[in-house]
């Protein structure tokens, strides 16, 4: 029980259940916004806050979520930078604005052309 204890990939699994029932939390949380853009951005805030990682030490190879990074870099770390933790987190919302953006430009068209052939 105690290699379990100490293995990456449990730990890793462990987290990414508990991150997918926070994430679920956080999609009820805002079930009284009606506007389906908001939502889904509101949406990708959460996803990039919860399943982004980011690494532990600038030349580590050990990563945690990066919002956790940069809470103990804060608070524990004085002479840390917490901006590699930031980019991680920030190209993780760009991502996923980009995704939104694709999505969103091939229901546009997929309804412009449904429309045109009936």
């Amino acid at each position: 029980m105690e290699s379990l204890m100490f293995d990456v990939f449990v730990q890793w699994l462990a987290y990414g259940l508990s991150a997918l029932a926070c994430f679920w939390a956080w999609e009820k949380l805002f079930f009284w916004i009606k506007q389906k853009d908001l939502k889904i951005i509101i949406r990708i805030l959460g996803a990039a806050l919860l399943f982004t990682p980011a690494p532990l030490d600038i030349e580590g190879t050990d990563f945690a979520p990066a919002f956790i990074v940069i809470i103990f870099r804060t608070f524990l770390e004085n002479d840390t930078s917490i901006f590699d933790a930031i980019i991680y987190m920030l190209a993780a919302l760009c991502v996923g604005l980009i995704l939104m953006s694709l999505l969103s430009l091939f229901a546009y068209l997929r309804a412009k052309y449904a429309s045109r052939s009936e």
